[in-house]
């Protein structure tokens, strides 16, 4: 007997952070109430990087009573949906957050990897699993889940394979912003002799070929795919596709002003748009991201801007010397619409860079698109961020805000005269960690000195769009709290010089387990600032160190810092080695907080393969009464065939409305405790429904694969 669930979406959810919810796991770092390090002038009187693991490992059965996490009564927490957190498991959560299961519960009893997330909550992942329409055999079939008044649903995003070849399975791992659009090499079986070509997936499902380069790589998109670049690789060129059904070559974007082919390109960043295209030339190691020689823009499909050109015009009779020799640049990071790019170089580039040592570049590129300007068009203003008579010798950039104005770098020379934390001022030859901000207050730019560091490991740094508010992990004990030297999250505000640790627990002095870390949530998205809602307040990290009494599973749990608040998001019960596998990232709004995870949560999930949550505020999906089924009933319908180009792909809904045809569940009832031998017999037996021997044969492997422990 299996016992059928179903479940909606509340009618209207509150989304507003500050609603009051019981929250038994919150915690405050006495070290966030100490008077917070201002910047001040010198002399003055003083106060006081992770990955997603997407492991098909050991798949035991835990039911929700072996976790306790059948239905609690409702608690008074004052929230609107407080019945619905009760039916969750969510009661202990803050801001009136429930959980919710994004993904089907019906998967093949595969897992769901690579997640990503949009701005407007979907989520898009990939799975050995068919299911939710799709009869593909890859090994990475794609899945794009959306929220709507009827609950979760997923729906294959992948071509049907009975009509294409798919040269990249389960996706060029390239969609929209939104994430409802995506690009695919592939080939139409139905067209003798047909080549791969580059497609474009459209939100309706349908399949729009874009043009002949199905199998270059692609490098850089727009937010909304009408521009795509290739890379052909090492001493090849960059090449611009716009558009669909493009006839003949794409356009070349490594090129001058003139036409001229600039080699041993690469690619660095694109705008959202479009617009602008940054990139690398003449590199000596033509690496994606690592490459160093002369820094370039192409604005518009038109106009090359080439960012490092020299500006400096000394010569041997002037104070400072002649102009230094040419050396390389290398690309540091650059505004999202490409309007400001930084880069490092020791070579003298403006007339008031006089020392030899490696300084901090940053090149204006003009609105709209310039007319070219002889060979290639100067920046509109180049600024040398980091000037010092002396020597900046800058060592590394820790982070370039989104509207670029703002960027955190490191360097041993003594750029500012302000105190920073723990009322240090900046030494030469001391790893100092800087802010340099140009605005409307800032025309002209300024440096303000935030911290030392005792090791340059700043990693996995985000900060809100402005930059304002930049979070990072470190081992650096930047704070008195801060007693070992293990890696803790941080947050600092450029508005008021404040510093944080946020990696604590309930007694807030905790974090100090010796070798246990703390981590920020890893971009998974379009967003450079995945761990954090976008004005700062929230920010997501996870750790193994149980930072609440509710964690007793001592693996890797997912928190919640708020406003000086630290929460447990993931369960953090007795879930063992079926425990949180990592956060995957928070919404702009701080509403969504989606976390992959074995342990089931919610009513009638009840395998250990990994899923996706959302801890959604407001949120919670009632769970209807349980129905029993038998014999046929239990079946489901068939899987339904791959749809032509042209129609959407079958849904799969995860709440009321479900189709039996999408989401097929399992014959028989999931036993308290299955074997890994009895997993495969099973995944076997799913496998001998399907009818194309090519599509069996690949179900088989896969179940093989998964469950390859078992004799």
């Amino acid at each position: 007997m299996r016992v059928k669930t179903t479940s909606t979406a509340p009618a209207t959810p509150p989304t507003d952070l500050s609603t009051p919810g019981t929250n038994t796991t919150s915690s405050k770092d006495p070290s966030m109430r100490q008077t917070p390090a201002i910047h001040r002038p010198a002399g003055s009187r003083p106060s006081r990087l992770r990955r997603l693991a997407g492991a098909l490992g050991t798949l035991a059965s835990l039911t929700i009573a072996g976790l306790a996490l059948g239905v609690t009564p409702a608690l008074a927490d004052n929230c609107p949906n407080a019945a619905l957190r009760a039916e969750n498991n969510s009661t202990r959560l803050p801001e009136c957050r429930a959980y919710e299961m994004v993904t089907p519960l019906y998967k093949e009893g595969f897992p769901v990897l690579f997640p990503t997330y949009s701005d407007e909550g979907s989520v898009a992942y990939s799975s050995p699993g068919s299911f939710a329409g799709s009869a593909d055999g890859n090994a990475f079939n794609a899945y794009l889940a959306t929220r709507s008044a009827a609950g979760w649903s997923t729906e294959a995003s992948g071509p049907p394979e009975d009509i294409y070849n798919v040269f990249t399975p389960g996706g060029s791992g390239t969609r929209s912003g939104d994430l409802r659009q995506s690009l695919w090499s592939i080939s139409r079986r139905d067209v003798p002799g047909d080549e791969f070509g580059l497609y474009l997936r459209g939100p309706d499902g349908s399949f729009t070929r874009i043009g002949d380069l199905g199998l270059a790589g692609i490098v850089a998109a727009s937010a909304d795919l009408s521009h795509v670049v290739f890379w052909g690789g090492f001493k090849s060129g960059l090449s611009e596709y716009v558009g669909t059904n493009n006839e003949g070559p794409p356009a070349t974007v490594n090129i001058n002003n003139t036409g001229q082919f600039i080699p041993d390109s690469c690619p660095d960043h694109m705008s959202p748009d479009g617009r602008v295209i940054i990139f690398t030339a003449e590199s000596a190691a033509c690496d994606i991201g690592a490459g160093a020689g002369q820094v370039w823009a192409r604005v518009g499909g038109t106009t090359s801007v080439e960012v490092s050109r020299s500006e400096c015009t000394r010569s041997s009779g002037d104070p400072g010397g002649a102009c230094n020799a040419a050396a390389d640049a290398v690309y540091a990071g650059a505004a999202s619409d490409g309007s400001r790019v930084f880069f490092t170089a020791t070579q003298q580039l403006v007339n008031g860079d006089t020392d030899q040592t490696n300084d901090l570049y940053e090149c204006d590129i003009p609105p709209g698109v310039p007319a070219p300007v002889g060979t290639a068009n100067p920046c509109s203003s180049l600024t040398e961020v980091s000037h010092n008579a002396t020597g900046a010798n800058v060592e590394n950039v820790v982070h370039v805000s989104e509207d670029g104005s703002r960027v955190y770098f490191v360097a041993q020379g003594a750029l500012a005269s302000n105190l920073g934390t723990n009322d240090a001022a900046p030494v030469v030859g001391d790893n100092n960690l800087y802010v340099w901000e140009k605005d409307a207050a800032h025309p002209a730019g300024q440096t303000t000195f935030v911290a030392k560091l005792e090791a340059n490991d700043i990693s996995s740094a985000q900060s809100t769009a402005d930059g304002r508010y930049l979070v990072f992990d470190t081992s650096n004990r930047l704070l008195a709290s801060d007693t070992d030297e293990a890696t803790d999250v941080y947050r600092y505000d450029a508005g008021t010089g404040a510093l944080l640790r946020l990696s604590t627990d309930t007694s807030g002095t905790g974090g100090n387990a010796p070798g246990i870390g703390a981590e920020l949530a890893f971009p998974r998205s379009n967003r450079p600032h995945a761990a954090m809602s976008d004005d700062g307040s929230t920010i997501v990290f996870e750790t193994t160190e149980a930072l609440s009494p509710a964690d007793t599973d001592a693996v890797k749990d997912v928190y919640e810092w708020r406003e000086g608040q630290v929460s447990l998001i993931s369960n953090g019960g007795a879930g063992g080695a079926f425990g949180t596998e990592g956060a995957i990232g928070i919404t702009p709004s701080g509403r969504d907080i989606f976390f992959l995870t074995k342990q089931p949560l919610t009513a009638g999930d009840s395998g250990t393969e990994a899923d996706i949550y959302d801890a959604r505020v407001g949120g919670g999906l009632p769970v209807s009464t349980s129905v029993p089924c038998s014999g046929e009933a239990c079946q489901g319908a068939p899987a339904p065939q791959p749809q032509p180009p042209g129609t959407s792909a079958s849904a799969a809904f995860n709440g009321p409305g479900s189709s039996p045809a999408a989401e097929a569940p399992p014959a028989n009832p999931k036993p308290k405790s299955q074997t890994a031998a009895q997993k495969l017999a099973k995944a076997l037996k799913a496998c001998r429904s399907k009818h194309s021997k090519k599509k069996r044969t690949a179900c088989e492997k896969r179940a093989r694969n998964t469950y390859r422990r078992a004799k």
